[in-house]
């Protein structure tokens, strides 16, 4: 329940915060853009922690540019302009610059089978071509979640790692070019199309066509884990007790261990308008969508998401990895963009991206000539609904994974619960109740034979379906029928599931012992981000025979009970 939590904090915030008596929007309207970004990193301005790195560019000019915090935390080094950090999937930019590079020379075209480069990679039936894998429609699995199911996610990952799980994969999730799934396997596969074309390492060939070209001598694609890098930020995970080390066992360059200054980065965002032609023109093609087969768009340009903020197309990507995270937003038509850059995971870089527009490109006002805002409509009473009514509102209804709302009825009271608290909704209407407390309403949907199915939970401007559910208490003797051992002959992994105190355990390859909690009807929730809910299957006779993960990087992996 974090969000709904999460947005009654935010409510009794807002309360706060009106309560002062002041109106920070007018003090800040006075400040200068700097002083804003200033005003907005202060707290992180200091050198007893690690910290941040920003770069603001506009029309080809350097707007802003600032370093925050410690690289080492250890011996009390700063950041500088200069310290290179690790920039998570910022990588997979430039492995997309380079393919649109190889694609304007002619060596390669998106229409290519991936296995004319690679031909280790299996033949799926269906062709897979290298656009597939530009704009994330390959139906490959992602690496990261495959090694974490299999316990392997602190070993060394090198590409030949990346390639024996392709290989092992039977099929594809989807059909090359049928959907849209993000998966970093994809663009490791299309940082050795260029290596294998070029004859030499990508991290190379990269820094000769890429980097050098724009003067980025602070940026690099490491391909070995324990390689040492000067003037480096190390990664750092924040627990209240203490800073850790962040881990990174990544020899692999392509989607990731792309290390790169905010100097550097600066470079390539100017080149965007006042760099070499070239550079301008790739850098357009790349942010402009992308097509599948048949001429479909594609959520992505050459590693840029591509979408739209506010009325405005934006071309952007962000990540994090061993603590560290990375965020670039780039708006074309503005020529505006920024780049934030962190060491640690105590606050999300993501975070700052919404402020930063805000203050660069606030929205613009409304056109002299429009008509007059009109008054706001009286808001709604509350009217008496009768119990028989909200008795069918009663139930669970699932918000999300590991979400679920309990809707019930005290006296003509319509109550919602989460965990530890209850709310008494206010009646709208027969179907619509107000969440004062988080500034929500709650509007129940019946299907055409008048039964509830779902409720839509609207808050801030977002509508979430919340289709009702059935949960599941199951007695102890019903588990016993899912004891046992399981296995994927695909992945040569195998699991126990076990049967201790009452509740079902999961024994995982480098876990410790993982609880399985009653869900729906056959499925089970669990606190390994790896495997957050599986589904068991049974044969006509009843009989349990494996069990599935409900999770879309390894959806179609199946658990066969031995």
């Amino acid at each position: 329940m974090k969000r709904i939590i999460c947005a009654i904090g935010i409510g009794l915030l807002g309360l706060a915060l009106s309560a002062g008596g002041k109106d920070p929007g007018q003090k800040d309207a006075a400040l200068s853009p700097s002083e804003k970004m200033d005003k907005l990193f202060d707290f992180w301005n200091r050198l007893d922690q690690p910290g941040f790195a920003v770069v603001v560019v506009k029309e080809g000019q350097v707007l802003y540019q600032k370093v925050f915090g410690l690289a080492c935390q250890e011996h009390a080094v700063a950041i500088t302009p200069n310290t290179v950090f690790n920039t998570a999937t910022l990588a997979q930019v430039f492995v997309g610059q380079a393919v649109a590079l190889l694609e304007k020379q002619g060596k390669l075209s998106l229409d290519d089978d991936v296995r004319k480069h690679i031909p280790e990679i299996p033949d799926f039936g269906t062709p897979l071509k290298l656009r597939h894998l530009v704009f994330h429609a390959s139906g490959l699995r992602d690496w990261r979640p495959v090694l974490q199911l299999a316990g392997r996610e602190k070993e060394e990952v090198t590409f030949a790692s990346v390639l024996e799980l392709v290989q092992a994969q039977k099929k594809p999730v989807f059909t090359p070019g049928a959907s849209y799934q993000i998966s970093n396997t994809n663009y490791d596969l299309l940082a050795e199309v260029v290596a294998r074309l070029s004859g030499r390492p990508f991290s190379e060939w990269a820094w000769e066509n890429v980097f050098k070209p724009l003067r980025m001598t602070r940026t690099l694609f490491r391909d070995n884990f324990r390689q040492v890098l000067d003037d480096q930020a190390f990664s750092y995970n924040f627990t209240r007790e203490e800073y850790l080390r962040g881990i990174d066992h990544l020899s692999l360059a392509g989607s990731h261990s792309l290390y790169a200054s905010i100097a550097d980065l600066a470079k390539w965002l100017t080149a965007i308008e006042a760099g070499p032609a070239e550079v301008q023109d790739i850098i357009a093609k790349m942010s402009v969508r992308g097509t599948l087969d048949g001429g479909r768009p594609a959520a992505q340009g050459y590693g840029l998401r591509i979408g739209a903020m506010g009325g405005r197309n934006i071309a952007s990507q962000s990540g994090t990895w061993a603590g560290s995270g990375a965020a670039l937003t780039y708006f074309p038509e503005q020529k505006f963009g920024f780049v934030v850059l962190a060491n640690w995971d105590y606050t999300p870089v993501e975070g700052f991206i919404g402020e930063i527009i805000n203050i660069y490109l606030p929205a613009p006002p409304p056109p002299a000539t429009a008509k007059k805002t009109p008054p706001p409509a009286p808001a709604k009473k509350a009217v008496k609904v009768s119990p028989k009514v909200i008795d069918e509102y009663a139930g669970d209804y699932r918000l999300g994974t590991g979400q679920v709302l309990n809707i019930s009825r005290a006296g003509s009271d319509l109550i919602l619960s989460i965990p530890g608290q209850k709310f008494t909704l206010i009646p709208l209407s027969e179907t619509e109740f107000l969440f004062d407390l988080a500034g929500a309403t709650l509007v129940f949907q019946k299907d055409k034979e008048g039964k509830v199915r779902q409720l839509v939970f609207s808050q801030g401007g977002n509508d979430l379906p919340a289709p009702k559910i059935v949960l599941w208490k199951p007695a102890v003797e019903e588990l016993k029928d899912y004891a046992g051992s399981y296995s994927n002959d695909e992945l040569n992994l195998r699991f126990a599931v076990e049967l201790k105190g009452g509740a079902l355990v999961l024994k995982a390859p480098g876990q410790e012992d993982v609880r399985l909690a009653p869900d729906e009807k056959e499925k089970f929730l669990s606190t390994w981000r790896a495997m957050p809910k599986i589904v068991f299957q049974r044969d006509d006779q009843n009989r349990v025979t494996g069990f599935s993960i409900e999770s879309a990087p390894v959806r179609d992996i199946v658990f066969k009970k031995d």
